[in-house]
């Protein structure tokens, strides 16, 4: 592996490697030397950018969701696109993420109840762009006329809310997908939508 010397370039190595060992050997199995050697590094390096390997485990979950971020922007980002259709999609991005196979199991590790602090940092990172997002689909359902809420920023946390039920009820990944409609449907009619059943 080439010598890099960007900081920001180490350490998407150091991310990628961490990935590529937590998909081979398990999270559980895997240490920070089978890291540093996926990676072509010396251990010290390791620690110049992870404290330990949960702080691997936390980036390698970041980077995860931030490509789920950019999958969910793709797909509402048709400016022909209804606001429900929106909707729908973020709820497939969501399902097709948890259905994953190199996923599935970092998913699992995010959602254990011991693993609390890298969920919470993890959410503190993805939070403020989902709002967002689905903000802009609130909004434009208002303005399609199909929404009718009073608080588009309220609306917005009540709908993410309600995805984040799924996760909190401890839904198995295998039925994710079933439940993530489910709660769509219950969010559609809170926003006041009053069409067909999507």
């Amino acid at each position: 592996m080439p010598r890099v010397h960007d900081r920001e370039a180490r350490r998407a190595e150091l991310v990628s490697a961490a990935a590529t060992v937590f998909a081979e050997r398990g999270l559980d199995s895997a240490t920070v030397g089978d890291i540093v050697k996926a990676a072509g590094v010396a251990q010290g390096t390791f620690y110049l950018y992870f404290d330990s390997k949960d702080d691997a485990v936390l980036a390698v979950a970041e980077r995860f969701g931030d490509v789920m971020i950019e999958d969910i922007e793709r797909a509402v980002a048709a400016p022909e696109g209804q606001a429900v259709e929106k909707l729908l999609a973020l709820r497939d991005v969501f399902g097709d993420s948890a259905a994953l196979a190199d996923g599935a199991e970092l998913i699992e590790i995010i959602h254990h109840p011991g693993n609390r602090m890298i969920h919470d940092r993890l959410a503190e990172h993805l939070t403020p762009r989902l709002v967002a997002i689905v903000e802009r689909i609130v909004e434009q359902g208002v303005d399609e006329g199909v929404f009718a809420v009073p608080d588009i920023h309220a609306a917005a946390w009540f709908v993410l809310g309600g995805l984040r039920s799924v996760e909190l009820a401890g839904v198995p990944l295998a039925q994710m997908p079933a439940a993530l409609t489910a709660a769509i449907e219950l969010a559609l009619g809170a926003l006041g939508y009053t069409g067909p059943p999507r």
